[in-house]
Order: structure tokens, then sequence, then C-alpha cells
């Protein structure tokens, strides 16, 4: 853990790294956004979570991909893949989660970019998912990476790209949740950066209702 009387020197330096990762931000969500992986019916999660994994290895996390096997819309056509990277920290400490998932819903009308291009035009980047939410995970492993080479987290650092939120989660957060993926044993904090207002921070969660 770096020395905490330093604090404003740390503090510039971790900026300085997250700010040497905007090109890499930037192309991380492009690369998503390609990806079109609609849902319904679950298209291509196999290809998202290989992003995830490849990218997150090379940043020194060990990667766990796993299948929800038995769950439902799970199939051998459109298998529902999740990833899990983690790194360990210096020493104990708590474990700090990012969660994305990266299914999006169906494109719709009214597009005056192509929904899978990933445009980047005045320092706005189009495409279906950018926001919601490929955008947040891309800026999850930025993060992770950036703490990770600073070494300023003394805990495990976590990042999760998960399918199958768009209808229902039952493939993603939900199977990890009941098979010990996710539990209260293993992460202390979770930070979800689904779209919420610029401007806006939700401490918790709303709840959910099923009609």
């Amino acid at each position: 853990m770096p020395d905490s009387t330093d604090a404003p020197h740390q503090h510039d330096r971790l900026l300085a790294i997250i700010e040497g990762k905007r090109d890499a931000l930037i192309a991380l969500t492009q690369a998503r956004v390609r990806i079109p992986s609609v849902n319904p019916p679950g298209d291509h999660s196999m290809e998202c979570g290989r992003l995830v994994a490849d990218h997150m290895q090379a940043a020194g996390f060990g990667i766990e991909t796993i299948r929800a096997k038995g769950a439902l819309a799970d199939s051998d056509r459109y298998p529902r893949i999740n990833v899990i990277a983690r790194r360990e920290g210096t020493g104990p400490g708590p474990c700090v989660h990012f969660n994305s998932h990266y299914d999006v819903v169906p494109v719709g009308e009214g597009w005056t970019e192509d929904p899978f291009g990933g445009m980047l035009k005045n320092c706005r980047i189009y495409g279906r998912g950018t926001c919601d939410m490929k955008g947040g995970l891309a800026a999850s492993m930025i993060a992770a990476e950036a703490l990770a080479e600073f070494g300023g987290w003394p805990g495990a650092l976590e990042v999760s790209g998960v399918a199958d939120e768009e209808t229902g989660g039952f493939g993603g957060a939900a199977w990890l949740a009941e098979n010990g993926f996710f539990s209260e044993a293993r992460q202390d904090h979770v930070i979800i950066p689904e779209p919420f207002n610029p401007d806006r921070i939700c401490i918790g969660h709303r709840g959910v209702w099923w009609g």
C-alpha cells in the first residue's frame, strides 16, 4: 500500500496511470460494441467473455470462464458464458468486485449511425451498448488494471463480465450467485457501473418486482 503521508503525489500518479489508458478504454469499448451480443436470443457471449479474459489476463489477473449450464435459456447454440478476473492484493484486505453485463437489447428503430459500428465522433462513441453497459465494463477493466499497477489496494480486485442481464440474469449474475461465485464470503464491496445518469450514484439496490 502506498504511503498515505504522500497522498497528493499518489493521487496524481494514479490519475496519470488512468489518463495513460484513455486510448485503451476507447478501444475496449469499441471492440465490445462491435460484437452484436443481442439478447434475446443471447448471441456472442463467448466472444464477449473472451475479450474480458484476454485483456485482464494480460494485466496479470487470473481468469475463470464459467458457462451457466442448466440455466434458463442456456443452450449449446446460445451458451451463457461468464468471466471472472481476479488479482490478489499485497496482503489481507477486502475484495472489491466490479460487475457488468455484456448482452444488449435488440437494436430498434431510428439509428443514424451503425448500431454495431462503435464510431467515435465528437468525443462520443456511438452504438448499442455503449452506455448499457459495455462502456461501464471497459471502464471497470481499466479501473482494476490501473489500481493493480498503482499498487493501491491491499485486498483482491475482481472484474466480472456476465451474460443474460437483459432477460433476467438467470444465466449470468443469478447463476453465479446460486453457485457460490458471488457470495458474502468472497466479495466485500461490489461496484456496478450500470447507467444511472452521469451525476448520480446509487448506494445499494432499488430492488426488483416481477410481474
